[in-house]
């Protein structure tokens, strides 16, 4: 079983990496951002050009995060102990940027490992106490601070949107997925081409961004997990789950800071890839 186990880590890190490259997804977005039809309209026809189409590429995600558990030996770098990081922590419902130290400690995988002696996992600990969202590797905009959050919907399924209004600025998340029933006979029903977006209005001029896009969605659902703003500019941020498979988690930051260089409203900048069993 262990060694099941071991092979299955592998295969679906290796399998996430290759299912789509920077070249078809990027390709993929063009399609979509110079359609001129409804939102929906458009998603499909990109679906359908590219049959693997997943967005954001892990590959090309630079800025390092990071999570407070235990993990597999191959999912924490080695020099992950010298960077300077920063935790967004939550303390009775108050979120706050700071910089802080992280332990690194070698440790048993109750999952990988043979025996009770091994200790090939890693552990990582914080040296401030509070609930860990999410470790950041230092950036010129980060800086220790209250961060201001919003509370959004966890989930969106198809047809749904959610407006708001941060810091004066007007968003809408909204989703499409196609839902069809395993067998004319069954109650359960398929979930597959699955797509995020973020829409703004601001100064009168809207913008809209693709978050999430996912062909085959297996046992598990995007989950926005954080948003508010992290990077300091006045503007909204997201931490997003974007795995679609219910053995993986993959944490996803997106912050408007860098996004703004390219005239975009958020863009993806980092990821951390762990699996299960």
């Amino acid at each position: 079983m262990k060694q099941f186990c071991k092979l299955l880590v592998f295969l679906v890190v290796i399998f996430q990496v290759l299912s789509c490259d920077k070249k078809k997804t990027d390709t993929a977005i063009k399609k979509f951002e110079s359609n001129k039809t409804s939102d929906k309209a458009a998603i499909v026809k990109v679906n359908n050009e590219v049959d693997d189409f997943s967005f954001p590429v892990d590959s090309t995600l630079q800025v390092k995060i990071l999570r407070t558990e235990v993990f597999h030996n191959d999912e924490v770098e080695q020099n992950f102990d010298k960077k300077v990081w920063f935790g967004l922590f939550k303390k009775d419902n108050v979120y706050t940027l700071s910089q802080t130290q992280v332990f690194i400690k070698s440790v048993n995988d109750p999952i990988v490992d043979e025996n009770e002696e091994d200790k090939t996992g890693w552990e990582i600990t914080t040296s401030i106490k509070d609930t860990c969202i999410v470790l950041i590797e230092k950036k010129p905009y980060l800086s220790n601070r209250e961060v201001w959050n919003i509370k959004v919907p966890a989930n969106l399924a198809d047809n749904e949107d959610f407006e708001f209004n941060y810091k004066n600025i007007e968003y809408t998340l909204f989703a499409f997925v196609k839902k069809r029933k395993e067998r004319v006979d069954s109650e359960w029903i398929e979930v597959s081409d699955y797509s995020l977006y973020l829409r703004a209005y601001e100064n009168g001029k809207e913008t809209k961004t693709l978050l999430v896009a996912k062909k085959n969605i297996d046992e598990r659902f995007i989950e926005i997990v954080f948003a508010g703003d992290i990077d300091g500019d006045g503007k909204l941020d997201l931490i997003i789950d974007t795995s679609n498979h219910y053995n993986v988690s993959r944490p996803t930051l997106y912050l408007s800071k860098p996004a703004s260089e390219e005239k975009k409203i958020i863009k993806p900048v980092g990821v951390f890839t762990t699996v299960g069993c």
